[in-house]
């Protein structure tokens, strides 16, 4: 057995007995274990478990010798299997004596002396006990005779070293992406690239496992910069070793909606996928790819060339340049190592602070380690979080002399670099790590669930002080994190955390492990006698499973629901060791018979479980401790629900059709989370839930609860309670100031009904998180003056209702400046009848937002004069400190009363400006906003000119100011947007000039209810403007003017498309006057998208459409023509055809059969289109066809019947 293998047996062993550990402590002090005369012995075991476990801890494999010493380990490990196998027997045995048939505690001496037959078999399993604790103890005793335990002195400890408390979430991707810099401005330089091509082309990222792919492929997908901008859809697949063709379109599917995969059928998955993609510049990454098999490659990329306009991209991450070649890779880009100062940046900054405070010997030990990780930032990572816990110099020393890092190849260095620091974790943390072996690689895994997962193992290590195992758990959970073995954490939109294991620690978790888990169905007729102690199935099987098979287990994980008749197979009766079940996909009407007979069973989950009751017989399963059940025709559970007296969570999310919970849940002594997101049908809570006394969390987001009871104001320890998106919602209950440990009051999306806040919400000065605050107008509602008690709060805040303030001082009160950790802030005013300008002012004035603010949103304020705090003062300077910095994105709605917004204060990182529906408006000045692309300009009817200055203008400008006073800006004032604006949209603005001309940085351009003379700006033709306007840039335009009288494109305002060769996407109108399109529509031979829009005058097109060869999109709307022209169907590259109230069109003509590239074509309210040419049959590639409002062409095409049926029959998706 070489040292490795060593190590591994004992870290093993000190796992196993770290949970015995845990098992025994509570056992010593139960009436059960004196009655049976078990707690001197189960003393003594402890001791003895606690004594070889602190050994293990300290010397571990630095004891352990030759042979002798392998032999000894090994059974040590033997023997550590036994004891938990009978200590968690007894334990079982403890338990059940404590409780009657209903569940419900009784006094274990009585219940003993009426059955003396029960009582001499406990007697016996206290003689177990005995007995185990004296083989132990010979063990232990053999272990001076092979090893002398080496005592280490003069340990030196850092010195200035602080060691702060771990975040609540801690970020795992910041250091990840040190030192890619270059790397992701080389890569994304190559993804906004577009030269007319319309195909997908595939980016690939080689790299070893661990190099950082994937964080640098997150960064570029997160860029907000150009990535962002350039790009209307970004989806992420994780791939892994599995390429499923089909599973890739539920993950795309699921990322695109957001919802599961499991009730879609495959067809309208795709249809979905499509339709998202299709006309619109995606990017798509794949994540760790490992199949290089073409036909498999080919069968999934067929799925995303569904009209695909110029320059989208799927960025692949790799190990193997042969699966790159394989997917035909326009670029391939070999991701190098860290270079040794970058390999240094990333170890401080995932070491922490405490990094700065390190001495120089710590440095030059720290440096040596890090130098033979290769350059790999996994490595270095999960490296520094190991040492960060370490205080010695010797033990540093210990982990730079390690024998595990002398290995060749920069792979194996990576992976002895993972198996050094998992030696190095707490043992408490081992265990927990190696439970997360069961999932599959790439699977996300849910925090809560996995904590849970811990509790139901005796994973968790009680802490003087800290009674509640969860909160623990969380803090294991972020030493993980903090230790780079959890990543890639996601908080997802019902506030529910989940993490990865990259695939590198994944290998690690199941090469620890070994041979107890076993990731197949072992087969009934097998020889084989081994008996594991955990399940990981994906695979499918039909094998019926060994009687004694689960004997030893643990834990089981299936994911395929061809495994279902394994689960419920009588095998399972004899597993009284077994703790977790998980099954993704039961696809079953009812739980198993053999599951429900499982009485030791603590975990269950299982999802996609149908019938509308679960059978009462679950209450048998006296010992479970979480029940999580999926499934979209449950109505309701069982009275008996209430016997689960050991029951701590209880998870109902996504059973859409459940109305209730059983009185009987108040019954639950123990449990401290419910989880009822998604129970649509879900109306009420019942009164008995005020009796869950140890509740901690309570989910009821997407649910129809109106009103809470007000029985739940009594529980005292709750810490969340979720409500969001619930739009019944009526009122919060009085005396919700109770809840002094409320932590999360989630109203995210909550109903309008909501009309105030209850008296007493500023009591709850825990509070990190309320993302609504009503303002109400009655003596029962709260004063805003009561946010000035929640000063923790962070992330949201909507305040509505502001329109209602009337103390002045209440506002003063609410002090949102000095809620440092608000990050969005929306200022909600409402509708009033009576406007007071200055009071709205002076309200507005005291609403000041927190410095650090990043998106701000202000709706319905009816003053005149905008607040203090968004403007300059006195000319230039800037009241008080710099303000809001961070600010994103700013976006003033329905401001009726507004007139001026002048001089607004520089911010720094402004990238959104969104003004709309401000009719009184006329100036807008300030800046500048450096950091500016989307400029949106709408309804602002009286606004007249604006000048807008870039950096580079600013100099032409000043210099045509001092000789033409006309031209001056300094009467208005500049907006000065900086050089980045890429995107400007002016909507319904009748009167708006842009000057001197519109920013020559542009990419997406909406101009619609403009005047013509912006248009003409648009064109650099009028004869004040300074600069012309550099149409290189713009690739999307949007033209359209409601009011215009306009017959012909000189009229308003299409001459501008002469000018724009570069474009890419058209849409025009609406133009109610509008009878025909400029010939010179032909000349935009980049274009891909066309779409004409409510022109009910024109009546045909121009001849030179036939020129746009590269159009792939064409949607026609609201429009005269009787039939198209001829010159349409000379468009070979068109893929989509949408043809929508076109009352006059009578006929297609029979020259559409050109159309030999078109893939779909959608027909709607064309009233007068009675029948399809016989040429329809020649549109191979034609594989979707809707029509719908079209009465006599609908009975023609119906399926199977239709006198045109023959000629669509051919065509997979047809819709009529």
């Amino acid at each position: 057995m070489s040292g490795v293998e060593a190590a591994v047996v004992s870290a093993t062993v000190s796992t196993t007995l770290k949970v015995v550990a845990n098992i025994i402590v509570p056992l010593i002090i139960k009436e059960y274990t004196s009655v049976v005369g078990a707690e001197k012995d189960l003393r003594e075991l402890h001791g003895l478990v606690e004594e070889i476990n602190c050994w293990l801890e300290t010397a571990g494999d630095k004891a352990i010798g030759s042979g002798p010493s392998f032999s000894w380990l090994n059974r040590l490990k033997d023997i550590s299997f036994d004891v938990h196998d009978l200590v968690d027997e007894f334990q079982l045995e403890a338990d059940k004596n404590e409780v009657d048939g209903d569940g419900r505690k009784h006094t274990v001496s009585r219940y003993l002396r009426t059955k003396p037959k029960a009582f001499l078999f406990q007697c016996k399993a206290a003689r177990k006990i005995k007995a185990i604790k004296k083989r132990f103890a010979e063990i232990v005793k053999q272990r001076t005779e092979f090893s002398a335990i080496t005592n280490s002195s003069h340990l030196v400890r850092h010195t200035n070293r602080t060691t702060g408390e771990m975040p609540s979430l801690p970020n795992a991707d910041t250091a990840s992406v040190l030192g890619r810099d270059q790397e992701k401005h080389q890569i994304i330089s190559k993804l906004v690239e577009t030269n007319g091509q319309h195909i997908i082309k595939i980016l690939s990222v080689i790299g070893l496992g661990g190099s950082g792919k994937s964080s640098l492929a997150n960064l570029v997908f997160n860029d907000g910069n150009f990535v962002q901008e350039h790009f209307k859809v970004r989806l992420w697949v994780h791939v892994s070793q599995e390429f499923d063709v089909t599973k890739l379109i539920e993950k795309l599917f699921e990322a695109i909606v957001g919802e599961k995969s499991e009730r879609y059928p495959l067809q309208q998955m795709t249809k979905i996928i499509s339709d998202e993609l299709t006309g619109k510049r995606f990017l798509i990454v794949l994540d760790d790819v490992w199949t290089d098999d073409r036909i498999l490659w080919g069968e999934f990329m067929v799925h995303l060339k569904s009209s695909v306009p110029a320059g989208s991209w799927v960025l692949l991450t790799t190990r193997s340049r042969r699966v790159a070649e394989v997917a035909d890779s326009a670029h391939i880009f070999d991701l190098p190592a860290l270079s040794e100062s970058d390999s240094w940046k990333v170890f401080k900054q995932s070491f922490g602070m405490a990094a700065k405070g390190l001495d120089t010997e710590f440095i030059e030990v720290g440096k040596e380690i890090v130098n033979k990780c290769g350059g790999v930032p996994l490595a270095i990572k999960v490296l520094a979080g190991v040492l960060h816990d370490k205080e010695y110099i010797e033990e540093w020393q210990a982990m730079r002399d390690s024998n595990l890092l002398d290995v060749e190849g920069k792979e194996h260095r990576v992976f002895a670099c993972l198996k050094l620091s998992y030696f190095n974790l707490p043992s408490h943390l081992k265990q927990c790590f190696q439970i997360c072996s069961l999932f599959p690689k790439g699977y996300s895994i849910d925090k809560e669930i996995l904590i849970d997962q811990w509790i139901a193992h005796d994973m968790i290590t009680p802490l003087q002080g800290v009674n509640c195992l969860e909160h623990i758990g969380h803090r294991y959970f972020n030493s993980l994190v903090q230790m780079f073995l959890l990543q890639d954490l996601k908080e997802g939109y019902y506030g529910r955390v989940t993490c990865r294991l990259h695939d590198l620690v994944h290998d690690l978790s199941r090469y620890i492990l070994g041979d107890e888990i076993s990731l197949l169905v072992p087969s009934e007729t097998s020889t084989s006698t081994k008996s594991y102690r955990y399940f990981s199935l994906t695979e499918k099987s039909s094998d019926r499973p060994p009687k004694t098979i689960f004997k030893k287990t643990r834990a089981i994980y299936v994911t395929t629901s061809h495994l279902h008749n394994f689960i419920s197979h009588k095998a399972l009766k004899n597993a009284t060791h077994m703790r977790s079940i998980i099954v993704e996909s039961v696809n079953a009407t009812t739980l198993p018979t053999v599951i429900l007979q499982m009485k030791y069973l603590r975990y269950l989950r299982i999802s996609n479980l149908g019938g509308e009751t679960l059978p009462s017989a679950i209450s048998g399963i006296w010992s479970l401790k979480t029940l999580v059940i999926s499934g979209h025709d449950l109505v309701e559970l069982p009275e008996s629900i209430g016997k689960l007296q050991k029951l701590r969570t209880l998870d109902l999310s996504w059973c859409g059709k459940l109305k209730r919970l059983p009185d009987s849940i108040g019954d639950c002594p123990m449990v401290r989370s419910i989880n009822l997101t998604c129970c649509r049908q879900l109306r009420e809570l019942p009164h008995s839930i005020g009796r869950n006394k140890n509740l901690t969390v309570l989910r009821l987001g997407g649910t129809s609860i109106e009103k809470l009871p007000t029985s739940i104001t009594s529980l005292a320890n709750l810490e969340c309670l979720d409500l969001q998106l619930c739009y019944l919602l009526v009122e919060l209950p009085e005396g919700i100031g109770n809840l002094k440990k409320l932590e999360v009051l989630n109203l995210n999306q909550s109903s309008t009904r909501l009309e105030s806040m209850p008296v007493g919400i500023g009591q709850l000065t825990r509070l990190k998180r309320l993302n609504l605050f009503v303002v109400g107008d009655c003596v029962q509602s709260a004063s805003i003056s009561e946010l000035g008690n929640l000063n923790r709060i962070s992330g949201e805040l909507r305040i509505r209702g502001i329109a209602r303030l009337m103390d002045l001082e209440h506002v003063h009160m609410a002090r949102l400046k000095e809620m440092e950790n608000l990050k969005n802030l929306s200022l909600e005013w409402g509708r009033n009848d009576v406007v007071n300008a200055e009071m709205e002012l002076v309200v507005f004035d005291g609403l000041e937002p927190p410095p650090g603010i990043e998106d701000l949103y202000i709706s319905q304020y009816a003053g005149v004069k905008f607040a203090w705090w968004m403007l300059k003062q006195d000319g230039s300077t800037v009241h008080g400190l710099p303000h809001f910095s961070c600010l994103t994105i700013m976006y003033l709605n329905d401001l009726p009363n507004l007139k001026q917004l002048q001089g607004l204060v520089e911010l720094p990182c402004l990238k959104k400006l969104l003004l709309c529906k401000m009719p009184s408006l006329e100036t807008i000045s300030g800046g500048p906003f450096p950091s500016l692309l989307l400029l949106h300009l709408e309804k602002l009817s009286s606004l007249k000119e604006v000048w807008m200055v870039t950096e580079r203008t600013l100099a032409s400008e000043e210099g045509v100011c001092s000789t033409n006073n006309n031209n001056n800006p300094n009467h208005l004032g500049q907006l000065q947007v900086g050089s980045h604006l890429s995107i400007l949209r002016m909507e319904r603005c009748p009167k708006l000039k842009v000057r001197p001309c519109l920013p020559s940085t542009l990419e997406e351009l909406h101009l619609q209810g403009c005047n013509e003379q912006q248009m003409l700006l648009a064109q650099g033709q009028e004869s004040s403007s300074v600069l012309s306007f550099d149409h290189q840039k713009l690739k999307e335009l949007v033209l359209g003017d409601t009011t215009s009288t306009a017959t012909s494109g000189s009229g308003c305002g299409l001459e501008v498309l002469k000018y724009l060769p570069a474009l890419e996407e058209l849409v025009i109108g609406p133009f109610p006057a509008l009878l025909q399109i400029p010939e010179w529509l032909g000349d935009l031979r980049n274009l891909h998208s066309l779409m004409i829009t409510d022109c009910p005058g024109l009546s045909s097109l121009p001849q030179s459409l036939e020129n746009l060869t590269s159009l792939r999109r064409l949607v026609l709307h609201e429009c005269t023509f009787q039939q198209l022209p001829q010159c349409l169907w000379e468009l070979r590259s068109l893929h989509r055809l949408r043809l929508w109230q076109l009352p006059n069109l009578s006929s297609l003509p029979k020259s559409m059969c050109h159309l030999t590239s078109l893939e779909e074509l959608i027909i709607s309210d064309c009233k007068e289109l009675t029948s399809l040419p016989n040429e329809m049959q020649g549109l191979t590639a034609l594989h979707r066809l809707h029509i719908f409002g079209c009465p006599d062409l609908q009975r023609r095409c119906k399926r199977g019947t239709g006198e045109d049926w023959h000629l669509i029959s051919h065509i997979p998706d047809v819709r009529v």
